[in-house]
């Protein structure tokens, strides 16, 4: 619908145009970099301002109430080297704008009534809102480093480790412009898709430190585009759920079932990264004596099949890069003498 962010207007080219502005700002002075907008969180938290919100820290078991200020936040989270060779926050403004249109999006649908006020603008707001907080999680940089490692095992020569330890911002920025140059496209991805918006009256929706929700099928993550859901809850009384099932509707607002509820919270569960929120009415709930040993890990499997479907006649094979969910990297690749061995993976379970 954007082409990639080529055919832009309205409200989706002023959206272009402010990131495009951060570049001439002046370095924002916070290094401490939140991956989840604390604007996000609010909506389940508490309290003056609703600045604390009630969550489970799956790696120690605690349910703890704490300020939006002090979880999904890492220093110098988003600090890279510009063009000039100095280190910078600036990438900081950008995200800030995106959180603007994020606030708007999530307050929009949160409150949304009557689906035919819903103008063009707004569809591609939310594909780009979804595109942009499921690419930038501390989730997918760490799959992100986990694929690195496989790939420099296979090719130190032809592939350039993204982790420098005399680089110290070079993760960072790998991350961030691979997630502006292909914000458009996965954004494109979410806007072919039907609109549903799931209410619960009790108020009962969790999320996570991964807010952007793609079930797991038989522990394997599906293609974006083969995606039963795409689910993101807005607030502990909506969800939107991104479907491939056409409706011919802008959007369908409808009471969430029991087994909707089920799919959220089992792929909050499975998908978050550390940790998962919940409003105050419902921090009893969460799951505080579940052992949480597994979590999303790169996915590795031999095919005879290229993603086009062109059959490879042995020994050749396709490697299927994918995301499952596991206790650490999951490789499974054929004795061809093809592939080696890549323990790195393991240093970013």
């Amino acid at each position: 619908m954007t082409a990639g962010g080529a055919a832009l207007d309205g409200r989706s080219r002023s959206y272009m145009d402010r990131l495009l502005e951060t570049q001439n700002q002046p370095d924002p002075i916070s290094r401490r970099h939140h991956y989840v907008p604390r604007t996000y969180l609010k909506r389940w938290g508490f309290g003056k301002l609703k600045r604390r919100i009630w969550n489970l820290d799956t790696i120690t078991g605690e349910v703890r109430a704490l300020s939006v200020n002090d979880v999904c936040v890492g220093e110098n989270f988003y600090r890279v080297v510009g063009p000039d060779a100095q280190a910078h926050n600036r990438v900081e403004s950008m995200f800030s704008v995106a959180d603007m249109e994020l606030a708007r999006v999530q307050a929009l649908f949160e409150n949304l009534q009557d689906p035919d006020e819903l103008e063009f603008d707004d569809l591609i707001g939310l594909g780009v809102t979804v595109a942009v907080q499921r690419m930038r999680t501390a989730q997918q940089r760490r799959l992100r480093l986990q694929h690195d490692a496989w790939l420099v095992a296979q090719n130190p020569k032809q592939f350039e480790s993204m982790s420098d330890p005399m680089d110290p911002y070079r993760v960072a920025g790998i991350h961030t412009e691979l997630l502006f140059n292909s914000m458009w496209q996965s954004a494109d991805v979410m806007t072919t898709r039907s609109i549903e918006v799931w209410d619960d009256p009790e108020g009962r929706f969790w999320t996570c430190d991964t807010p952007v929700l793609v079930p797991f099928l038989n522990n394997k993550r599906p293609a974006l585009m083969a995606a039963p859901y795409i689910l993101w809850p807005v607030s502990p009384y909506r969800v939107v759920a991104l479907t491939n099932a056409p409706s011919g509707e802008k959007a369908v607002i409808r009471q969430a079932a029991p087994k909707d509820r089920g799919l959220l919270k089992k792929s909050i569960e499975q998908g978050r990264e550390r940790w998962i929120f919940a409003p105050p009415e419902q921090r009893d709930r969460l799951p505080k004596t579940k052992l949480f040993n597994r979590r999303t890990q790169m996915r590795l499997r031999c095919s005879q099949y290229t993603p086009q479907h062109k059959y490879l006649e042995p020994p050749g094979c396709c490697v299927e890069q994918a995301e499952g969910f596991s206790v650490g990297p999951d490789v499974v690749l054929c004795d061809r003498g093809l592939h080696s061995e890549a323990p790195a993976m393991c240093e970013y379970t």
